[in-house]
This record gives C-alpha cells, sequence and structure tokens, in this order.
C-alpha cells in the first residue's frame, strides 16, 4: 500500500535564523530561507514559474490581491497573510478537510489528523479556499 504523501502548508518559522517550516502529511522538515525564496524553490522543483501562475490566477479568477498559486491539481497555495507580515502561511487548498471557527482564530484541518491554528478570521479562510478550489476546476 503505498502512502500519498502531501504538502499541507508553508509557515514562517519563528527563530533567530531566517526558516521557512513546511509540513506534509506524514512528515515536516525546516528550510534556511524566506518564505519568497523557499516558494520560489518550490515552484522551480515543479518546472513553474510564480509570475506566470499570478498571472493566469489574476485572469481567472479577476482578483488582485492573496493568489491562490496553482501548482497541479493536489496542489493549490493560498496565502494567508501579506508579503510583509512577520508571520506568513501558505496554506495547501487541495488537503484541508475542515475549518473551525474559534473565537481568535480559525482551525484549519488536514488529513492524517493534522491541523494548524490560525489567527486568521473564519470568513476570510473560507473565501480563499473556495477561491483555490474554484481555480482548481479550471484546465491548467
Amino acid at each position: 500500500m503505498k502512502m500519498n504523501i502531501k504538502l499541507l502548508y508553508f509557515k514562517t518559522y519563528i527563530s533567530a535564523q531566517i526558516l521557512t517550516l513546511c509540513h506534509f502529511s506524514t512528515h515536516h522538515f525546516l528550510y534556511p530561507a524566506t518564505m519568497d525564496k523557499t516558494l520560489h524553490y518550490f515552484f522551480e522543483t515543479q518546472q513553474l514559474s510564480i509570475p506566470l501562475q499570478t498571472k493566469k490566477a489574476k485572469q481567472t479568477l479577476n482578483i488582485r490581491k492573496f493568489l491562490p498559486l496553482y501548482i497541479n491539481s493536489e496542489t493549490i497555495l493560498f496565502p494567508l497573510t501579506t508579503k510583509r507580515s512577520a508571520i506568513q502561511y501558505y496554506i495547501n487548498a487541495m488537503a484541508i478537510t475542515g475549518l473551525k471557527s474559534l473565537q481568535y482564530g480559525t482551525v484549519i484541518y488536514f488529513e492524517n489528523t493534522k491541523y494548524i491554528e490560525v489567527t486568521i478570521p473564519y470568513t476570510f479562510v473560507y473565501k480563499k479556499w473556495q477561491e483555490s478550489i474554484s481555480l482548481s476546476h479550471h484546465s491548467y
């Protein structure tokens, strides 16, 4: 039986060094780079470019901010914070199994009983999740 390893999210890791946490369904590790450099590296490994994927998402969804980035049918990343934010999140919309509203934010549930708590309003997370799913229905 083959285990399907899926990317769940990227998160800025708070430490003395600049690190980015990459969390998969079965494991996680830290990239010794900024979020921007980590994303560029991840897209390059998939033979994609962030500017091109951004342009396609803008045209398809007709939005300008917090754009989801299409990688493949199992990975569409959407940001929860601005690029200038101290803590940045990029969530894989295709790995989400549910959301739960909390008084101070949202819990995002993934496969394999994994979850992450974010201090982002439920309505914003839900909207970005739905935009990402609608992006998956357009052919790339």
